[in-house]
């Protein structure tokens, strides 16, 4: 038998005594510091039971000393019927209490595993008398015994697998919780109220709320314990030592980190904000609250703090699952992509079962762990709620509290709208509440309202004023007498009430009043009173009837105190910062800012302090301590010159160029080549050389913000400035090579398309006031589209921005002229290299033949469809997919974006319309009713209706919301091929397989046009933005465009050679695209039918076509499985390539490396020049494709075989032929040449070719690399297409489907 708890032996705090040391003794396992003398082990299976008897015996032995609550009158915390307290109590509690003791015992009686548990029960032992009298729950004590018995079984069953280490650190966390509950009693312990029966109710409520947390902490430590017995331990031990779980973790997000951006964040002062924290507490700790609490409150009422302070509260009681404190100051802060992951990482540190789950989900998927995860429900799913499920499952309602704050800070609200919905949507099936605060924006109170039920929204600014105010007294009270305190006046009479009360109505309701009026009066030093007597009899009459007037009242005053006393010199270097603190795109620390700024920071902003977080830490952010400080200096009508000569409101533009000046100053003095200095094996091209992050950390916070941003600013930009003219043009033609090495080094390259595509907008603005803008213009166009095409490489590994991305470039690229001296250093193309750019600015591999494609409005994004049965989501800045939907059961034939880029509808072969959410991934709806294919779907402009027109020769109108169908339009005695809403919703037009066209009235149903002139099935049909024309695409191989009213056929469009599959407008509708089975997509203007543009690049059919919005690019989809996007406007044709008219089949070098011999699908053979690129025979006279090809040992002959099932053996000088007639034939230079028949050779050598003294060449399994002996060369997407290859030497020949021939050479130009 165990030796009774040391409680027992204490007289000052039975209930506390156990603890003490608690957390030093569990660490020891030394027979010194054993508290039981002899202990009988405890049965560790999964039931656990004990002697009633002996349980009893046990428990009277530890009978600790008081009896206090005898007295308590009316203590059950649930109504029962008329029975009396003693009554209740004798009905059912002291069976449960004897349950309960001896679930306790056994626990104490572990002392042998754990000695926090053995000092836990023993402060249970302690309490469990008083527990006695003041509950009359049965269930409660019930309860609480069985769940002490799983907490002795999942010990035992640690025990039996040697991981009791696992439980060290959730043992401290369980009994420190304890703890604090147990605080609450014990301050009743002493207390004369023990024996008064008038605070019998009161007191009894706080000794069963802290009874309760104690069953809920026992809830928590069974749950946070209870790993998975079919695992084996050292599988979990392993997931648990994992790093990768370090990748969800994002620095200033937490409560408790979030000071690095703006110093140390505090909560509400004591005895402030009491009834809104108590009440967020019981949401907290009771099971039957709303899952979901929404604090709403306008800027300045305190929303942060009440946060922080709940967090406080929450971890102190081990509660607190994870928080998100959002900034727009910061970038990890205001990504709400980063939520989730943060979350999850948060979570995982809670729990060893928790954070085994997700380690697992990353191992299993590491793209989770990225921020650019698309899916949100996928990741919310395998990161929080599978996780949770496998711990948790249904045995308790709450397990933890996340808290969010400040999500209207995010950049995107749409994804935080989703986000919102995401976490209500799924509040049900998880035991976590979650805690969000915002202002009240549309997006996020839409998101709310969707499911109100299970939310609680609480409006801040609508709370009782008097008790805001009383509040906001104590807080001036309080901070004003530490100011006080802090000067030695104690005995003084200050600060006069008169002053506080003026002080307490400027304030209001809030809060970023009184705490930037004491910043600014504590900073005043010995001028303190002085500053408080200012500021409370300041006149604050505004000169406008803003409601901004007090706080800008306030900040005018601490402006002129600022510019008191100082010339305009001094002046302006402090405006000039203030402007940079408020116009850069992320805040940065001190030490940047007066790199940037070539201004000492710390002198010039120290007058600035109250409105101005100027932290010590040198890491940490200067930024403005509210939004409101912003929102005042950048506003005329509020910071006016008039009142405030020296320090008028900043001018946005001005701001920016300034800033843009900056940062290109910055990185023309900064960037260089091995900009991290990494070792020289390491600048080499290789396939499997990637960046290392570690290297980043060598590139100053200056920089990377200049490298970031310089052309976000510039964009801002009005004027061309001479010295900012002059900045960009060093930077293009002497770093922009050193700038994308550094973006990449970064991991933020492409931010590297994106400037430069803002750059080339800014510049062609600037044009008619300055020609170099001109020339600078077509540098940032060639730079782009390099990067663009080579993007992948130099993502991977930056140094290829000086290897490989050099290689592929045109011949007549400006980047090849700029920085010649690094192109005669790579390898070499000899023949395949375009002239000029061209049109094509992206080329994705699908993998699958595309069907359909569209533009997001935006432009940033286009979804595909193809016969895979899969949606595809592109960045249209970098090509890279960003998310794949899968659902249909067959081939995708539709698509389309929603205005607001939030949703994707898609229709199939499956004869379903489905609707997605574009940022989940998920289906929203599945839309059935179609008997037949849908050919194709369209959203109305609002949204709220989806079209589809079907091989039923249908036309749908579904409501997006519902699902229903509204209408259904009959009339088409053939497939519905395409349809299109107009702008303004009121009508859909359609074109069909029985060559017509129709214009339907959505409301009545009705027909209201109908268009015939094709003379074969129309294929697809589009409204010009006014609903005045329609464009029309058939397979009779015109383009028609057509007055919508009239009916008449304004425009044919001639020019196609085969059927038109896709047509669309302009937004501006002046012109047209198209798109054809003949592989090519044109650009008509829709004013004189001319051809515009002819794209030509696809190697199979084009099978969908569009315009993105701003009319600058097309996106094309074909059936060479690839999607294009070009350039529209250029007009610039990229230069056709010699070289056959059909795929390429065979290549081969002649055995001296100079010429190389092709055979294709068009019939012919051609010899073609290795030096000079160029064509020496074209052979014809096969009458089928090519198959193969081979030159003979000395080169004077050519060898091929065709489908048309002839050898042919060629005179490479005459370029006649003679056909191989036997089995074999001896040429003169004794090749032999073997005929197998049916078109088939072989060719025997007398003398087998010299090879390479290096290693021979080869190409990667992936086709997207040439592998050398000393470096590799990266192989762009549209290179790939290559069907046979040939090599000689340090030479590779490449014949494409394109029907191009490339020729390459590892060796750099002589």
């Amino acid at each position: 038998m165990s030796d009774p708890p040391p409680g027992k032996q204490s007289k000052k705090s039975p209930l506390l005594r156990p603890f003490k040391g608690v957390f030093s003794r569990s660490r020891s396992r030394s027979p010194s510091h054993q508290v039981a003398k002899s202990v009988t082990p405890p049965n560790t299976s999964a039931s656990i039971s004990a002697s009633p008897t002996n349980s009893a015996t046990s428990a009277t032995q530890v009978n600790p000393q008081g009896t206090e609550y005898t007295a308590i009158v009316e203590l059950s915390t649930t109504p029962s019927g008329p029975l009396t307290w003693e009554q209740r109590m004798k009905e059912g509690g002291s069976t449960a209490y004897e349950g309960l003791k001896t679930a306790i015992q056994g626990i104490y009686d572990c002392s042998d595993i754990f000695l926090p548990l053995k000092t836990a029960a023993g402060v249970f032992l302690t309490i469990s008398k008083v527990v006695d009298r003041v509950s009359a729950n049965r269930t409660d004590l019930e309860q609480l015994g069985v769940k002490l018995q799983s907490i002795l079984s999942i010990v035992g069953k640690y025990r039996e697998n040697g991981g009791l280490r696992a439980l060290d650190y959730r043992v401290e966390k369980f009994c420190l919780a304890i703890t604090l509950e147990i605080n609450a009693v014990e301050k009743l312990h002493g207390n004369s109220l023990w024996t008064r029966t008038l605070q019998g109710t009161k007191d009894a409520d706080t000794v069963l709320k802290a009874f309760r947390n104690i069953r809920s902490l026992c809830d928590v430590f069974q749950i946070d314990t209870q790993l998975h017995t079919e695992l084996k331990v050292e599988e979990i031990f392993k997931r648990l030592e994992s790093r990768s779980i370090d990748k969800l973790n994002h620095e200033m997000t937490s409560y408790k980190t979030r000071h690095s951006s703006y110093g140390n964040p505090t909560g509400c002062m004591a005895g402030t904000r009491v009834k809104i924290l108590a009440d967020l507490e019981t949401w907290a700790s009771n099971d039957l609250s709303s899952k979901v609490y929404w604090l709403v409150g306008m800027a300045g009422t305190g929303k942060s703090t009440i946060s922080q302070t709940l967090c406080e509260i929450l971890d102190r009681k081990n509660m607190l699952g994870a928080s998100f404190f959002c900034s727009r100051g910061s970038e990890n802060a205001r990504n709400t992509r980063l939520i989730v992951p943060t979350i999850a990482h948060s979570l995982a540190s809670t729990s060893p079962c928790i954070k085994s789950e997700v380690v697992k989900a990353i191992e299993n998927d590491p793209k989770l762990a990225e921020p650019t995860y698309i899916n949100l429900v996928d990741q919310f799913n395998k990161l929080i709620h599978d996780p949770i499920q496998v711990l948790v499952g249904n045995t308790v309602k709450t397990y933890k509290i996340i808290v969010i704050d400040a999500v209207d800070e995010c950049t995107d609200l749409r994804l935080v709208s989703s986000l919102i919905q995401l976490i209500l949507e799924s509040a049900s099936a998880i035991p976590l509440k979650v805690y969000i605060a915002s202002r009240d924006e549309p997006l996020i109170r839409r998101a709310f309202t969707s499911l109100p039920r299970l939310r609680t929204a609480f409006y801040l600014h609508e709370a009782d004023k008097d008790m805001v105010k009383g509040d906001i007294r104590m807080y001036l009270e309080m901070s004003l007498a530490e100011i006080k305190a802090d000067h030695g006046h104690t005995l003084h009479r200050w600060p006069p009430q008169s002053e506080i009360s003026a002080l307490l109505d400027r304030s209001g309701a809030l809060f970023i009043y009184a705490a930037t009026a004491i910043r600014y009066i504590s900073q005043g030093g010995p001028l303190y009173k002085s500053r408080l007597s200012t500021l409370a009899n300041q006149d604050i009459k505004s000169a406008s009837k803003l409601q901004t007037s007090i706080i800008d009242g306030l900040y005018e005053h601490i402006l002129d105190q600022a510019c008191e006393s100082k010339e305009e010199s001094e002046v302006i270097p402090m405006r000039q910062l203030v402007s940079m603190i408020v116009f850069l795109r992320n805040p940065l620390p001190i030490q940047p800012i007066s790199s940037l700024s070539e201004i000492d920071a710390h002198l010039y902003l120290s007058p600035l302090t109250s409105v101005i977080h100027v932290p010590t830490h040198k890491e940490a952010a200067v930024a403005p301590f509210h939004a409101s400080f912003p929102d005042f200096v950048t506003d005329p009508t509020r910071c006016s010159r008039k009142r405030h000569p020296p320090f008028c409101a900043l001018v946005a533009s001005e701001g920016h160029e300034m800033l843009a000046l900056k940062c290109l100053e910055q990185m023309n003095r900064s960037l260089k080549y091995n900009i991290c200095e990494v070792p020289k094996e390491s600048t080499v091209s290789r396939r499997g050389t990637t960046n290392s992050p570690d290297n980043s950390g060598k590139i100053s916070e200056a920089l990377k913000y200049s490298c970031l941003y310089w052309a976000s600013h510039f964009s801002e930009a009005r004027l061309p400035r001479v010295d900012l003219i002059d900045a960009l043009d060093t930077f293009l033609y002497k770093h922009l090579l050193h700038w994308i090495e550094c973006l990449s080094a970064l991991g933020e390259l492409q931010t590297g398309i994106l400037s430069l595509r803002s750059a080339a907008t800014a510049l062609s603005c600037f044009k008619p006031t300055d020609i170099r803008c001109h020339d600078l213009q077509l540098l940032v166009d060639d730079g782009r589209q390099c990067l663009q095409m080579n993007f992948k490489s130099i993502q991977k590994h930056s140094f290829e921005i000086y290897e490989s991305a050099l290689v592929w470039i045109p011949k007549k690229s400006l980047i090849r002229k700029v920085y010649a001296t690094d192109v005669r250093r790579v390898p070499r193309v000899i023949l395949g290299l375009f002239n000029s750019w061209g049109s094509t600015e992206l080329h994705m591999q699908n993998g699958s033949p595309v069907n359909s494609v569209r533009f997001s409005r935006d432009g940033s994004r286009v979804v595909s469809g193809s016969d895979d049965m899969t949606l595809r989501i592109w960045n249209a800045t970098t090509g890279e997919v960003e998310a794949e939907l899968k659902g249909h059961t067959d081939s995708v034939r539709s698509v389309a974006f929603a205005q607001d880029g939030n949703r994707v509808v898609s229709g199939s072969y499956d004869k379903t319309v489905r609707i997605w959410n574009a940022t989940t991934g998920e289906v929203e709806a599945e839309l059935k009713g179609h008997t037949g294919w849908v050919m194709s779907v369209a959203f109305a402009q609002d949204g709220n209706r989806v079209v589809s027109g079907s091989y039923d020769k249908t036309v749908r109108i579904w409501n997006a919301m519902t699902g229903e169908v509204e209408a259904e339009l009959k009339g088409h005695t053939g497939w519905v091929m395409s349809v299109a809403f107009a702008q303004d919703g009121s009508r859909v037009v359609s074109g069909s397989y029985d060559k017509t066209i129709r214009i339907w009235n959505t409301m009545t149903g009705e027909v209201e046009v109908e268009l015939k002139g094709h003379t074969h099935s129309v294929t697809s049909v589009a409204f010009a933005q006014d609903g005045s024309r329609v464009v029309s695409g058939s397979y009779d191989i015109t383009v028609r465009i057509w007055n919508a009213t009239t009916s008449e056929v304004e425009a044919e469009l001639k020019g196609h050679t085969h059927s038109v599959t896709s047509v669309a407008f302009a937004q501006d509708g002046s012109r047209v695209v198209s798109g054809s089975y003949d592989k090519t997509v044109r650009v008509w203007n829709a004013t004189t039918g001319e051809v515009e543009a002819e794209l030509k690049g696809h190697t199979g059919s084009v099978t969908s076509i569009a315009f993105a919005q701003d009319g600058s690019r097309v996106v094309s989809g074909s059936y060479d499985m690839t999607v294009r996007i070009w350039n529209a406007t250029t007009g610039e044709v990229e230069a056709e390539l010699k070289g056959h008219t059909h795929s390429v089949t065979s290549v081969a070098f002649a055995q001296d490396g100079s010429r190389v011999v092709s055979g294709s699908y068009d019939m012919t053979v051609r010899i073609w020049n290795v030096t000079t690129g160029d064509v020496e025979a074209e052979l014809t006279g096969h009458t089928n494709l090519v198959m193969s090809v081979a030159f003979t040992q000395d080169g004077s002959r050519v060898v091929s075989g065709s489908y048309d099932n002839t050898v042919r053996i060629w005179n490479t000088v005459t370029g006649k032929s003679q056909l191989m007639t036997t089995t074999t034939i001896t040429l003169p230079d004794a090749s032999v040449v073997h005929n197998a028949g049916n078109g088939d050779f072989r060719i025997s050598y007398p003398e087998q070719p010299t090879l390479s003294i290096h290693a021979p060449l080869s190409i990667s399994d992936d086709h997207q690399w040439i592998v050398g002996a000393l470096h590799d060369c990266w192989i762009p997407s549209h290179n790939r297409d290559f069907n046979s290859l040939s090599f000689s030497g340090d030479r590779v020949c490449f014949g494409c489907d394109s029907g191009h021939v490339i020729i390459f050479d590892m060796k750099a130009a002589p």
